[in-house]
């Protein structure tokens, strides 16, 4: 005879070792990215520069400062980071925070894939590329000066 009770108490741990690995995921995800901006904004204040030109901590309050140096892109990013420049790190920060959805989705379609749920896997990954695309355009856009 087969015992029903302990396939629903292997499906019920299951269900908890998947949602114990997102929820650590995005625990640790949050805090490392909130670490990081926190330190880049302390550095900030005590050094009252970003690291770039954009003059001291109050001219930046006044709003007489120049954005045109900020930190866009990846490498500039983390060149910024190398050097210890404030404004890099707090970008790195926003940027892992950022990119915390993108790497839900990815592991919840490695998740999915391992417990054999075929649908929900097919699923995660159209959200995957649906963010990945959305992504790529807001580049496109930004290039073409249309956003």
């Amino acid at each position: 005879m087969i015992d029903n009770n302990s396939k629903d108490q292997k499906l019920l741990t299951e269900e908890g070792i998947s949602s114990k690995i997102l929820t650590i995921y995005l625990i640790w995800s949050v805090i490392i990215s909130l670490s990081i901006i926190t330190f880049g904004t302390i550095l900030f204040i005590i050094t009252g520069k970003s690291g770039y030109n954009m003059g001291n901590l109050n001219s930046l309050i006044t709003a007489k400062g120049s954005l045109s140096t900020y930190p866009f892109y990846i490498q500039s990013i983390w060149s910024g980071v190398l050097t210890l420049k404030p404004f890099a790190i707090i970008q790195l920060g926003v940027l892992i925070l950022l990119l915390t959805p993108f790497g839900r989705m990815l592991l919840q379609f490695f998740i999915f894939i391992y417990e054999k749920d075929t649908i929900f896997a097919i699923i995660a990954l159209v959200v995957f590329v649906i963010l990945m695309f959305s992504l790529y355009m807001v580049n496109v856009l930004e290039m073409l000066h249309i956003a």
